[in-house]
């Protein structure tokens, strides 16, 4: 294999890794067969793994720091891996950095708070699917994958699990009003993050990749298939399906979907 070929797929598994890696709580350890696997702040199974070799040239770029104390044997990322991703991510999507215009929305999650969500108003991957329309003339995703789509953001901005945005933390409480009392803040960014952890375990390790991109980190669909190495065309498909086992897990029977259906029609 071709240095340039070699570099393309440690960049390719760093995109793939550090999505995972850069969560709040997260640190990696090694695993009895040798390789590497990610842990969350709970520890349990891991819940990605990688090859012991890739793990050494991420030391050896100083993109990971031992720990110390508790940590020791884990590792965490340092501010170089940070920022390693941050500048591969925008690269993968120079069209969308260039032209993201961010400004904020305000949603209710599903703990009857509110946030301030930061938004794309030149278009989040989501809202641009869920007002373009395909050959048949139906929308690429329909009001109910749009609405459960919104639904996981929510969470995982009110969870703040995310290093790449930040959610105005002074308008988010239990009862929607203006919060006060830090502990009130931090219980209800856990139970968002708990609802964001079933929702993910429920669709699937493969599917909540193309969640966590599209829904939370605001990547395009062609960016998401370079992050992956999936063929053209294919992530579309992927998160549709990914969308419906979202939707299912919210309980979002077809009566909901009407409902929602009809909300939408109102704000075309």
């Amino acid at each position: 294999m071709s240095a340039s070929r070699r570099d393309r797929a440690f960049e390719r598994e760093v995109r793939r890794v550090f999505r995972h890696f850069l969560e709040p709580g997260a640190r990696a350890g090694t695993l009895p067969d040798g390789g590497i696997g990610l842990y969350g702040p709970r520890g349990g199974k891991p819940a990605i793994k990688t090859e012991q070799t890739f793990w050494s040239l991420c030391e050896a770029r100083d993109l990971v720091t031992a720990g110390t104390g508790d940590d020791k044997g884990f590792w965490r990322p340092s501010e170089a891996g940070r920022a390693f991703y941050r500048r591969l991510v925008a690269e993968a999507d120079p069209f969308g950095e260039q032209h993201r215009l961010m400004g904020t929305r305000v949603l209710r999650d599903a703990g009857g708070g509110e946030a301030r969500l930061p938004v794309n108003e030149a278009e989040s991957p989501l809202a641009w699917l869920r007002h373009r329309k395909g050959a048949d003339g139906q929308h690429l995703i329909d009001a109910t994958q749009f609405e459960a789509g919104e639904r996981l953001r929510a969470d995982f901005t009110v969870g703040q699990l995310t290093p790449r945005v930040t959610a105005d933390w002074s308008a988010v409480t239990a009862s929607g009003k203006r919060a006060r009392d830090p502990a009130e803040i931090a219980d209800h960014a856990l139970a968002a993050r708990q609802r964001v952890n079933r929702a993910l375990v429920a669709v699937g390790p493969r599917l909540s990749d193309i969640l966590l991109a599209v829904c939370c980190h605001l990547e395009g669909l062609e960016a998401a298939e370079r992050s992956f190495g999936w063929p053209k065309r294919s992530a579309k498909l992927v998160l549709q399906i990914a969308l419906d086992r979202l939707a299912a897990h919210y309980g979002m029977t077809k009566a909901s979907d009407q409902a929602v259906a009809a909300t939408a029609r109102a704000s075309d």
